[in-house]
């Protein structure tokens, strides 16, 4: 809203402290003696020159203030606006996608009260079933609280120095079960490139979630019978890590989406294999607390390639 303000008043305003300054201008030549018969005529000019530059001067001072404030309260509006915005599409979000697995648990449990309890094939399905999407539920839940803590600044960074390789292998080591799970049979190698010793300045728990969460997406979106590649290198004070896979690839009109919350590609081929959405959407939010950030390559057919920096300890 622009706010107006009434050039009477300053004019009037402008008036009424020249008239004071004419004022105390004449009094002051009495107390002095000075009373001549052009006091008159200079306490007229006096006023008109005080009446003048008064009345320019709030004029300018007065207007530039209120444009300032005018062109502030509009930033503060738009700003409004688009955090309302964002409030509403959110919540839609995690509404829709809690809605799923939660209907699904409601659905299998129903099923099995109303009589296929009975049948032990069939109870021991919809039982893992359940089970499936009330994990599902559990790690959505546990996204949504790490992406608020680091959106909101709640989340504390614990940073030391460590050895980014040794964390690399630990936490392929973590995920080698899933190399091999749903008749995939995905080979994985490091690139270290010499930087065994290097080490790195961050929180490493938190890069550990970054590197888990990218590893994770090259398994399961990457060719199954393919390669997922981690390689290490430095330029310019900075360790680059770079997760590779050869899988389909993404189309390049989602490139610049995809690090978005609950943002899919293939949203049914990510349901079905477990995902979040908001995996991609937390690794970026974890690094710009490290003042750093992620970027993707890819090319259909070939594969994708994330890469992350950080600083390196001197």
């Amino acid at each position: 809203m622009q706010q107006k303000f009434s050039p009477s008043l300053i004019l009037f305003l402008s008036l009424g402290l020249a008239a004071g300054f004419a004022c105390i201008y004449t009094i002051l030549s009495f107390l002095h003696g000075e009373y001549e018969e052009t006091l008159p005529l200079e306490a007229a000019i006096f006023f008109f020159i005080s009446f003048a530059t008064l009345y320019l001067s709030l004029e300018w001072l007065i207007l530039r203030r209120l444009k300032s404030v005018t062109v502030f309260n509009q930033r503060e509006i738009k700003k409004l606006k688009e955090l309302e915005a964002f409030r509403r599409e959110f919540l839609g979000d995690v509404s829709h996608e809690l809605k799923t697995p939660i209907f699904a648990v409601q659905g299998f449990i129903h099923t099995l009260m109303d009589g296929a309890m009975e049948d032990e094939r069939v109870r021991v399905k919809f039982l893992r079933k359940a089970m499936k999407n009330a994990d599902r539920l559990s790690s959505l839940v546990q996204d949504l609280l790490i992406i608020t803590q680091a959106e909101s600044g709640e989340m504390e960074l614990r940073i030391r120095k460590f050895s980014i390789y040794e964390l690399v292998t630990d936490v392929v080591e973590s995920l080698e079960y899933k190399f091999t799970k749903k008749n995939r049979n995905i080979t994985w190698r490091i690139l270290a490139n010499q930087h065994e010793h290097t080490q790195v300045l961050a929180d490493r728990e938190r890069i550990q979630q970054v590197l888990t969460n990218l590893v994770d997406n090259a398994i399961k979106y990457g060719d199954a019978e393919g390669t997922v590649s981690i390689e290490l290198t430095a330029s310019g004070g900075k360790m680059y890590t770079s997760v590779r896979d050869n899988g389909p690839g993404i189309d390049a009109e989602h490139l610049d989406k995809i690090f978005q919350r609950f943002y899919r590609v293939d949203k049914s081929r990510s349901r079905e294999k477990g995902g979040t959405g908001l995996g991609l959407a937390i690794c970026k939010h974890l690094l710009k607390m490290h003042g750093e950030e992620v970027t993707v390559q890819s090319k259909v057919g070939e594969g994708t390639t994330f890469t992350f920096s950080l600083k390196i300890v001197s």
